[in-house]
């Protein structure tokens, strides 16, 4: 009886594969039923009605106010045919109704005094006034009396407000009428902005959250509510019937503003905020934008607009000083649980139109123009609108002058970067030589991340400053080095030069300490769709030494990430097809040399053992990569020998510790059973013999 390894072993194996693979890929049915629990607890908590979600509320009283919820509930409206009927029966509940036609069907029952537009179906709430492109809607509680000032926007109000028409009106409601007819002055009028779906024919929808009375059953029952934390938010309608329109250029759209907060100042911003939303989702791109990766760019306009509109508030500052103190964290990171960053990166968007454009903001409005979605969309516009490079090109002059911000160059930085406070510093040196450093771990970059390395000089003298930056392959790196001038005129920034394969590059200061006085090097990782995490780096520096060839790996020979170490020097070539692994699949960006590149940097270089094995390899493999290019056959030998390594690499990569213990489990009792069966199987040879 002749025993083979049992196939059913592969089984685990082939069961996770297929488990990420539907995650990574979409196939596969989500689960719908905690999904629809988890959208409907956040929508109940952002409208007020739960104390449930803990995302969605502050934990402390220093914490800025959320700007708005309102990307978290267009994503549950987005969805809306994909819920259950079930779920959209409860989730329908916290939405107004009303219907999508873009123009009256018919003569509407209620016009404002102008008659230049009609009212979408009628005002849902009790009380109301109509400015020239507005429809302002509160219910019966709403605090504040009307002191006697009087605006000039409003044309038409409820008959309930006073005896004569107009009179009587709260003074919030006035400041909400005037703020919001100077941000449409300024965003369509002005600005030339695309009109909210629908507002050509009907006046635009705000509803004052929070103003209902304690009566039930009477007229202001549909008053909305909005939880303590949100300034407001922009949503679409559905009709009656609970449908919604799946095209979100074909959908008119409503704002909450929040009553709680009737401070000048936090009105002004979010009028100009949630407004620029409606107007964002009227631009046929829209639906391009709603990716994960894309909401910075809603978020980050949206609280640009706050700046352009009202200049004076300058309520954003908080969110760029939050920003600058975690700048390693992906400018396109919404985080799992919320953060302000979406919101500083309004940095990024200053930064394009009042520096690297020379004070153009006309660039925002050319993006939201695009046909495309995304960085794509901003590549195309730097390329065609401005002959600029393009978004990986902006972003490296972006984090050079981040490393100045407060340093006070408006002709050459930001206009009001004296406020925005100083950017992290991850490592500061001003003793030398700084031998080799390994910095990783969160506070590393992520994608369109970057780390900020300050080195100051011993003395007044003339020295030539050297660094040696070395990034973990299969990452796109670059490393930009900003040097600030000794006698304040200014600063200058230079990219190091990298190798292709190793990220290895070495870049030299002269007048260190007298021309410059200071000097950063910063480590970014540019667009890089599969780093999911952090990318770890090494550095060195030291004074009037020379550059060590740009074709020299250097890894680190103590697994620390804090301290100071010697190196050990591994030489490869330059050319990309120098490794086994690069020459057996042709490309270093094939997916299977990616896997085995993150599993060197992740499971060999941290250790020193692991640093030894690779120092070997970068030894030979050059004379074996040249073996397998010259003879035609061998890389289809060697692929199909890599790829158990490559599957056991992916399975370490891709698992928890809980999961690989219990995949290891599986195949230890699935081999020991192999061994008995085999064992079992000898002993009945030998008792048939």
């Amino acid at each position: 009886m002749t025993l083979r390894f049992p196939a059913i072993m592969l089984v685990p194996v082939f069961l996770l594969l297929l488990n990420y693979s539907s995650v990574t890929y979409g196939y596969g049915q989500p689960q719908i039923a905690e999904e629809e629990t988890t959208a409907l607890n956040n929508l109940k908590t952002i409208l007020g009605q739960d104390a449930g979600v803990s995302n969605y509320k502050k934990s402390g009283v220093d914490l800025p106010l959320r700007e708005d919820a309102t990307l978290t509930i267009m994503d549950i409206r987005r969805k809306w045919d994909k819920w259950s009927i079930e779920f959209r029966k409860a989730a329908g509940a916290n939405f107004l109704v009303k219907s999508s036609e873009k123009v009256p069907l018919s003569l509407p029952r209620y016009a404002t005094l102008s008659a230049k537009k009609a009212i979408r179906d009628g005002h849902l709430l009790p009380n109301w006034v109509e400015t020239e492109n507005f429809s302002i809607e509160w219910g019966n509680n709403l605090k504040g009396a009307d002191s006697g000032i009087a605006y000039d926007n409003i044309v038409n109000c409820s008959m309930k407000l006073a005896g004569k028409p107009c009179t009587g009106i709260p003074d919030v409601v006035e400041k909400w009428a005037s703020y919001f007819e100077a941000v449409w002055a300024t965003e369509i009028t002005g600005k030339g902005y695309i009109e909210p779906t629908g507002s050509g024919s009907f006046l635009y929808d705000v509803y004052i959250a929070n103003t209902q009375d304690e009566i039930t059953g009477n007229d202001d029952d549909k008053t909305p509510t909005l939880g303590h934390n949100f300034l407001g938010l922009t949503t679409t309608y559905c009709d009656s019937q609970n449908i919604c329109k799946s095209e979100l250029p074909d959908s008119p759209s409503y704002i909450l503003v929040n009553s709680y907060f009737n401070d000048s100042n936090t009105m002004k911003i979010t009028a100009a905020h949630e407004f620029f939303h409606a107007i964002q989702f009227s631009y046929p791109s829209i639906n391009n934008w709603f990716l994960a990766e894309n909401h910075w760019w809603l978020e980050s306009t949206a609280t640009w607009m706050e700046e352009v509109v009202y200049n004076e508030v300058n309520e954003y500052y908080p969110r760029v000083r939050n920003w600058l103190r975690a700048p390693w964290v992906s400018i396109q990171d919404s985080g799992s649980k919320y953060s302000d960053h979406e919101y500083g990166d309004v940095l990024f968007v200053l930064f394009m139109t009042d520096v690297y454009l020379g004070g153009d903001n006309k660039f925002v409005k050319d993006v939201w123009e695009s046909s495309e979605g995304g960085l794509k969309a901003i590549d195309s516009v730097l390329a065609n609108f401005y002959n600029k490079g393009n978004f990986e090109s902006a972003f490296k002059d972006f984090v050079s002058l981040n490393a100045l911000t407060a340093s006070g160059y408006p002709d050459k930085g930001y206009k009001e970067g004296l406020q925005f406070g100083s950017v992290a510093v991850s490592r500061m040196h001003n003793k030398y030589p700084v031998s080799f450093s390994e910095v990783s771990g969160e506070s590393a970059p992520h994608e369109l991340g970057s780390n900020y390395i300050h080195f100051l000089p011993e003395d007044n003298n003339e020295n030539q400053l050297t660094i040696a930056f070395n990034g973990s392959t299969g990452n796109n790196w670059a490393a930009m080095v900003v040097k600030i001038r000794s006698d304040g005129s200014g600063y200058e920034h230079d990219e190091v030069g990298l190798n292709s394969i190793s990220k290895y590059g070495c870049y030299t200061v002269d007048g260190f300490g007298s021309t410059y006085s200071e000097v950063f090097l910063i480590p970014v990782v540019l667009i890089d769709p599969e780093n999911y995490g952090s990318s770890s780096y090494y550095y060195k520096a030291s004074l009037n030494s020379v550059c060590d060839a740009t074709t020299d790996v250097y890894l680190p020979t103590s697994a620390s990430s804090d301290t100071q170490t010697d190196t050990t020097t591994v030489k490869t070539k330059s050319d990309k097809r120098c490794f086994i692994a690069t020459a057996a699949f042709g490309s270093p960006d094939s997916p299977f040399v990616k896997i085995l590149r993150k599993f060197r940097d992740e499971y060999l270089i941290p250790y020193s053992f692991g640093r030894r094995f690779v120092s070997m390899y970068y030894n030979v493999s050059p004379s074996i990569a040249v073996f397998l290019e010259q003879h035609p056959p061998a890389p289809f030998i060697v692929r199909v020998i890599l790829f158990p390594a490559i599957g056991a690499a992916f399975i370490l990569l891709k698992t928890t510790l809980f999961e690989k213990i219990i995949l290891f489990g599986v195949i230890l009792f699935l081999f020991i059973r192999y061994c008995s069966l085999c064992a079992i199987s000898k002993v009945r040879k030998y008792t048939d013999n």
